[in-house]
């Protein structure tokens, strides 16, 4: 039976339901039904199956985190609040001395040690997110996989986040890869060398700080970047980008060398041309295309023995073709690939072949280049 009654309470109540409202998403009645229900444990001296323990854990953990709230270890907020913090930080990394704080690199050396510690923290603080782990071996393991479920999806982000720079800087694990649904967070690791301690693994860079790098830019020198954006989205993107030198070449009506080319290559990756497989350059080659803007898009295949690059652009003045072609036939020569190239209004096309000599400028007819 369903009782329905007008009752009134007064705001100091409404405050301590507070925890009860936000579980049940506001509802005021669901919220007064769990409190009925949760006092009513409380007096019986049991909760649910497990009888009085479970009644004492809820008890206790609500002591530790009043405790922690009254040292001002920790703060009260709101959970909405909290998520938008944590969804408006998502891609910078977190500062290891953070992490520290959360987890005692003297205390906690194993991983089973942090997936039991990080549980109990976890049910102490109301996260109700649970960490599992899967391990070649206790120390020094060469890979691991670990699995965060159930809670909320941007506090198991940050866990996971947390985590991973714990395993990179304390066990050398890197990010081999992530897999985020929502109910469900798997971080895949496997053993690295550290090459300088300072820096973070590529792989946990890639998966949680992608925009690291472009925030300390950006902090060196505000005025020029947000001047810099400014201009681009006033101006639709309809600018380029280029190296200084490269800019020069074109105004004298040249084009870089090969070597010129090479060099440049080797500055912008920081690896020589020899260090990457024809796939790995076409990939970066349309990254730095789509930047510089000389074209307007790219299309590529890297399936092997059919690679090809597609160059789209909208000039229409058959001498600015002619350079760009030239121009991006010796980035290509720079690499190393036997390719040919072919022209047609608006599209150059390189396609890579094995047991070709290079193509030269001369020799592709339809591009009317003099080399």
């Amino acid at each position: 039976m369903i009782v329905r009654k007008n009752i009134s309470i007064d705001q100091c109540y409404v405050d301590k339901l507070k925890p009860f409202l936000e579980k049940n998403n506001g509802n005021l009645s669901a919220a007064i039904r769990d409190a009925i229900e949760t006092a009513s444990l409380a007096l019986a001296g049991k909760t649910g199956e497990n009888g009085e323990e479970d009644s004492s854990k809820v008890s206790q953990h609500a002591e530790f985190r009043n405790k922690l709230i009254e040292e001002g270890e920790f703060l009260l907020v709101h959970h909405t609040l909290l998520e938008w913090l944590i969804k408006k930080t998502s891609g910078l990394l977190i500062d290891e001395s953070i992490i520290y704080e959360l987890i005692n690199p003297y205390k906690v050396k194993r991983i089973p040690d942090i997936v039991s510690y990080l549980n109990l923290l976890n049910e102490k603080m109301g996260w109700e997110i649970k960490v599992e782990a899967e391990c070649s071996q206790d120390f020094e393991p060469e890979t691991a996989n670990l699995i965060l479920s159930n809670g909320n999806f941007c506090f198991r982000g940050i866990m996971a986040h947390s985590l991973a720079l714990y395993l990179a800087k304390q066990m050398k694990l890197d990010v081999h890869g992530l897999f985020n649904r929502s109910n469900v967070t798997k971080i895949y690791f496997k053993r690295f060398e550290f090459l300088e301690y300072q820096k973070v693994p590529k792989g946990l860079e890639e998966h949680f700080g992608p925009m690291e790098g472009t925030l300390r830019e950006v902090q060196k020198r505000p005025d020029f970047w947000k001047n810099l954006i400014k201009t681009y989205r006033e101006q639709n993107y309809q600018r380029l980008s280029m190296n200084r030198k490269i800019f020069e070449a074109f105004v004298s009506g040249n084009v870089p060398s090969v070597g010129d080319m090479a060099r440049n290559f080797e500055l912008v990756v920081g690896k020589p041309p020899a260090a990457f497989t024809l796939t790995e350059h076409i990939l970066i080659f349309k990254e730095l295309y789509l930047t510089d803007c000389i074209g307007t898009d790219i299309e590529i295949c890297t399936e092997k023995g059919s690679e090809y690059v597609k160059l789209i652009h909208d000039y229409s003045n058959i001498k600015v073709c002619e350079y760009v072609a030239k121009y991006y036939s010796n980035v290509f020569k720079s690499i190393g690939y036997p390719f040919t190239v072919t022209t047609n209004p608006n599209m150059i096309m390189f396609e890579f072949r094995k047991n070709l000599s290079y193509t030269t400028i001369s020799e592709c007819e339809t591009m009317g280049i003099e080399s």
